[in-house]
């Protein structure tokens, strides 16, 4: 997570910080990666904010970089050696192997499959909806089953997850950025204002609250054999989500979004997710036909005037991220994706992104 910002000065040759504005925007949305849940990589040794801290997982990936077409497989493969015997390493692992039978499972019958197209606080810009909307489709054309799914209560574990941010009172991110001798970001320093340290006893209840809500998601998610047209004899629960990445694309230099909640609610839930570029913004509706063979060119001719004109938002941030909306700015840049898992389940994550990514070609 982005705490700092860089201030304005003249960096090394050869540096992150040197590469073009613009293109480090567009390479940014196009990184495809896999997080796995709490316990099953190894996370001793990596530097990060607030370290070991159970209650929230961390942000860990394995990065790929391009496409799905491109780097489904290598991402499968890096996974298989990061998660060959971790636990050896770090005793905080699960002692849980890769498991390829799983993995090939996944791709060898019909899936229930849950569709999050907008997350009941933030509505997704028009192009990052259809981008979905299409995944669906080819997966719904193939033979799988698409059914709906709630999300009503993913802003009330978020509220829980922030809580938990906040435990310290920003005693952790305010020494992190001291050390680097860099300003906060606006949003990151207006959070901490209003973050007051809370007794270990008040700690204890958030973790309660937490538990909770973890063990609600996974009975609502068991629940889901009830969703569909009942077309599975065994009636089985859904088998993964797909979602948004972001409600919009990858913003401008030096600014940075201020909704995360289509992620963020998985690593509340400590949860698999793996998110790839499907799709790229089209400004230009008549390009919408010159799609290239790998990722989809989608432009929102219909939803467009009618989310800038006529939409009216639900809260403060939904707002933001309507005033965000800029067809010819946005023109070319990758939209993101997510397919979401349940714990211990990345190998059927990744089973699934192969089974999108044949269907792509």
């Amino acid at each position: 997570m982005m705490y700092a910002s860089k201030p304005n000065r003249r960096q090394p040759d050869m540096t992150w910080e040197n590469i073009a504005a613009e293109k480090r925007r567009r390479r940014a949305a196009a990184i495809e990666a896999v997080q796995p849940i709490l316990k099953k990589a190894q996370l001793d040794g990596r530097p990060a904010s607030a370290p070991k801290l159970e209650d929230i997982a961390a942000l860990t990936s394995q990065l790929g970089n391009g496409s799905i077409t491109a780097e489904s497989v290598a991402l499968a493969y890096i996974s298989r050696c990061l998660l060959a015997q971790p636990w050896v390493l770090d005793p905080n692992v699960t002692p849980l192997p890769w498991r390829e039978d799983k993995y090939v499972e996944v791709q060898t019958r019909p899936l229930k499959i849950g569709l999050i197209l907008d997350d009941g606080v933030v509505r997704p810009h028009p192009e990052i909806e259809l981008a979905v909307q299409r995944a669906a489709e080819l997966l719904e054309q193939a033979g799988h089953e698409i059914v709906p799914w709630d999300t009503s209560d993913h802003m009330d574990c978020i509220k829980i997850m922030d809580q938990v941010y906040r435990a310290d009172g920003g005693e952790d991110i305010r020494n992190e950025v001291a050390a680097a001798g860099e300003p906060l970001l606006p949003h990151v320093a207006a959070l901490l204002e209003s973050a007051r340290p809370i007794s270990v006893y008040n700690y204890w209840q958030l973790h309660r609250l937490k538990v909770a809500a973890q063990q609600a998601y996974n009975d609502k998610w068991n629940d889901s054999h009830r969703l569909g047209q009942a077309r599975h004899p065994e009636q089985r629960s859904v088998d993964v989500l797909i979602s948004p990445v972001m409600s919009h694309t990858a913003v401008p230099h030096r600014k940075t979004g201020k909704w995360v909640g289509y992620t963020k609610i998985w690593n509340f839930l400590d949860y698999t997710a793996m998110s790839f570029p499907l799709a790229r913004f089209s400004g230009d509706p008549t390009e919408v036909g010159d799609s290239s063979s790998e990722q989809i060119l989608v432009a929102a001719t219909r939803g467009r005037a009618e989310f800038q004109q006529k939409y009216v938002p639900r809260n403060d941030l939904d707002e933001w991220n309507q005033q965000q909306y800029d067809p010819e700015a946005m023109h070319d840049l990758p939209i993101g994706v997510q397919i979401i898992g349940r714990r211990f389940e990345e190998e059927k994550v990744l089973g699934v992104a192969t089974v999108l990514e044949k269907l792509l070609h």
